[in-house]
């Protein structure tokens, strides 16, 4: 049944009920119902309640809604982000060069390993390796390896990791756009896990948990920041520092 037979089922049936001439009724949006091709005011049957001009548009525009195209989901969805890469996404380059990175992982030297100990406790050990076994400033790939001795979770990894960021001089606010990375990144560890950090250049890295690749990180400074941690010459522990790049060979 169209709409407008509905009207006037309505109207005789309003009629029969209420003996009321609907030609009496001033219609105070008459411009409306004229666009509308309606002649005549809608009354609720047995109350005499008319309908307001809000209400009336409102039931208007429903019906209207019914006759206008649907869109389905499938005509508007756009395919989900990747989730292992933020909004600035990798260029081309990046990419290959991390996918040239991650063919050399198995196949880097290693340029030198050092044991972190605090009192008679061992921490970690820690290995820094090279395409050439060789360390070179601004030289990438360069992959740091840790293998914890004791279980550590992952809020006192950060926390130290936050200690040694400002004793390298890292300013506090990048330290806390820093601090987010290692955040969503860092799960705990057990004694015997190992956590590696590949640095594909200044501003590129990723970490393997037990050679589990975490999502790529490319906050700007991140990963030269990270490894300052270690081959900073104002890093805290030097001694350990001289055994990683091979000075002590």
């Amino acid at each position: 049944m169209s709409f407008s037979e509905d009207i006037t089922q309505i109207e005789e049936n309003v009629m029969l009920n209420s003996h009321v001439s609907l030609s009496k009724v001033k219609l105070p949006f008459s411009g409306l119902l004229c666009s509308l091709r309606l002649t005549r005011l809608l009354v609720v049957a047995s109350s005499l309640v008319f309908i307001t001009p809000i209400t009336f548009a409102e039931n208007i525009a429903d019906i209207s809604s019914l006759a206008e195209p649907q869109v389905t989901e499938s005509s508007t969805s756009t395919s989900p982000a990747n989730p292992l890469i933020k909004s600035d996404t990798l260029s081309q380059t990046q990419l290959l060069g991390s996918a040239q990175s991650e063919a050399s992982f198995d196949t880097m030297q290693m340029v030198g390993e050092a044991d972190m100990d605090l009192l008679w406790f061992s921490i970690y050990s820690a290995k820094l390796m090279s395409v050439d076994g060789e360390y070179k400033q601004n030289q990438f790939p360069l992959k740091l390896e840790i293998e914890y001795h004791r279980d550590i979770q992952a809020e006192d990894l950060i926390e130290a990791t936050v200690d040694q960021w400002q004793h390298i001089g890292i300013d506090n606010q990048d330290i806390a756009r820093l601090q987010q990375q290692i955040e969503q990144a860092w799960p705990d560890v057990k004694e015997g896990d190992k956590l590696s950090f590949m640095m594909h250049n200044q501003n590129l890295g990723q970490f393997y948990f037990n050679d589990q690749a975490l999502p790529i990180i490319q906050e700007p400074g991140f990963a030269a920041a990270f490894l300052d941690i270690w081959l900073s010459e104002q890093t805290s522990r030097p001694e350990l520092r001289q055994e990683l790049i091979g000075a002590s060979k």
